[in-house]
């Protein structure tokens, strides 16, 4: 049994890395072999850990009541920095393409031998032409898979037959395995994890704090989930639990503890862990009036890319957004317009109304707040506290978008709200919300499918997590109550009043 606690964002300063390239493409014949043998643990590692607590999270969701009200200023980049931005870049789509037309094998073992030497003539290709545009890329991986297309591979039909396996309840310990259910069924990051060359993209510099043991361990543990012989079986997260506990001494005992928040945390070390960036930029110059001149997808993009100086990994490319902040002073109709990246959205629940729909909670969100009283930000034109508006909107949309329900609140003593949300399954329209996405946002906004669910049932001070999960290859609804698993077939098991954090995936 587990209850829920209500969310704290904290906003930090970021550590930063250098971004090698991840270049090496998974042999496929051993990463066959290894599934079929189960045996995918990733090699120990000599390296020492720094156990520290975390003061706070970088990146974390995204609260509206969290969110800096300053004004922030313009920062110019060298053009060294340029380059390691834009490198990184690179060698992202680079690796991304090369892992996709890897690991999405749809060819008989015949082909693989083909596929292998295929592979290996575009990745040279690539890296001797590192200016080619990622459409190009994308056309070469898409030409290979239309190519062997024709036949399942033994990859894809045991992966048909894995994840459904159980997680064992060390106590109190439910907030912990919902979350990790929901991401073991998360495609691009079980396909990351699941990848040969893993090893290779581990960040084991001093600017991560567990270089790389906790994505090691993690890996381990979806590894053993996914390739168990055993129809329903049962794994131990204990050995996991221990590593996240040395990231996050709050994790360390077994006192009921919130999914979010784990979620958080989980999401922070695994960036880390694998992060491109692995050592400081040099000092940024700030230009507040410049930035202010620059058109706002400008704006955006460049903002985009000095965090990118910061966090750059398989995490951020999975799971990291934009959000467009708006702070307009009443007085002078001065805006100021920040732009900050976010792994998850926090968004309220109309406090009065007994059934609501996430549509409407996610408007709830981005429509505009009055900040007065002691919540008046100082405006950067009248120099002096203003009765302000702020609201947000969508500028960059993830791969996977976690929305997180703020069921519980600190007001008036510690409550929860049962207000039954409805949430769609399947084509989640952002467009057709109001004001929801950037005027500066560029192409079609995209729909979304949901495939994760972590539920919390009982009160704030005493309760139950389970998760609810669509299968990625066979697209079946599974429920993962701690060690049981079942399948769910209607769709009003999937949504109901417990519903706690959403986990939805791009699908244009």
């Amino acid at each position: 049994m587990s209850s829920g606690r209500s969310s704290t964002s904290t906003r930090t300063s970021s550590v930063t890395r250098p971004m090698p390239s991840v270049h090496n493409t998974p042999n496929v014949t051993t990463l066959g072999r290894a599934i079929q043998a189960g045996s995918m643990n990733i090699g120990p590692t000599n390296t020492t850990v720094r156990s520290r607590p975390i003061s706070g999270i970088r990146q974390a969701s995204v609260d509206r009541s969290h969110i800096s009200t300053r004004n922030i200023p313009t920062t110019t980049l060298s053009s060294s920095q340029r380059r390691i931005s834009n490198d990184s870049t690179r060698s992202r789509l680079s690796n991304q393409n090369q892992f996709a037309a890897a690991t999405d094998q749809r060819s008989t073992i015949s082909d693989y031998s083909e596929r292998r030497t295929s592979n290996a003539s575009n990745s040279s290709t690539l890296a001797s032409n590192s200016n080619d545009d990622a459409s190009s890329s994308n056309a070469k991986v898409s030409s290979i898979d239309r190519q062997n297309s024709h036949s399942p591979s033994p990859i894809d039909s045991k992966l048909k037959s894995g994840g459904l396996t159980g997680l064992q309840n060390l106590g109190n310990t439910c907030f912990m395995n919902s979350v990790l259910q929901c991401l073991s069924n998360t495609k691009p990051l079980l396909l990351f994890c699941l990848q040969e060359n893993l090893a290779d993209c581990l960040n084991t510099s001093s600017t991560s704090v567990m270089r790389g043991i906790l994505m090691r361990e993690y890996a381990n543990l979806i590894r053993k989930m996914w390739t168990s012989s055993e129809n329903h079986s049962v794994a131990s997260p204990s050995a996991f639990k221990n590593t996240v506990g040395r990231f996050a001494p709050r994790f360390l005992g077994y006192a009921q503890q919130d999914s979010q928040e784990f979620l958080r945390y989980l999401l922070q070390g695994l960036n880390e862990d694998v992060s491109r960036v692995q050592r400081k930029p040099s000092p940024m110059k700030i230009d507040e009036k410049a930035e202010e001149r620059m058109k706002e997808k400008d704006r955006a993009k460049f903002s985009w890319e000095r965090c990118l100086l910061f966090d750059n990994s398989r995490i951020v490319d999975i799971f990291a957004g934009q959000l467009k902040s708006t702070l307009e002073c009443s007085h002078c109709q001065y805006q100021s317009i920040t732009f900050d990246m976010f792994w998850d959205l926090s968004i309220p629940l109309p406090r009065s109304k007994s059934s609501s729909s996430v549509q409407e909670c996610i408007q709830l969100f981005m429509s505009k707040e009055e900040l007065d009283g002691d919540e008046k930000p100082m405006c950067a034109k009248c120099k002096q506290k203003r009765r302000c508006t702020k609201k947000f909107s969508i500028q960059k949309c993830p791969q996977i978008l976690v929305l997180h329900l703020k069921r519980f609140s600190q007001a008036r003593g510690r409550t929860k709200l049962n207000t039954y949300v409805d949430f769609p399954v399947n084509n989640l329209k952002l467009n057709d919300l109001m004001d929801v996405m950037s005027e500066s946002y560029e192409g079609p906004a995209p729909t979304y499918n949901l495939f994760g669910i972590s539920n919390h049932s009982g009160t704030a001070y005493s309760g139950h997590y389970i998760a609810q999960c669509k299968h990625p290859f066979t697209n079946q609804w599974h429920e993962f109550n701690d060690s049981s698993v079942h399948s769910l077939n209607e769709k009003q098991q999937i949504i109901s009043s417990n519903a706690y954090v959403l986990f939805y995936e791009r699908n244009n």
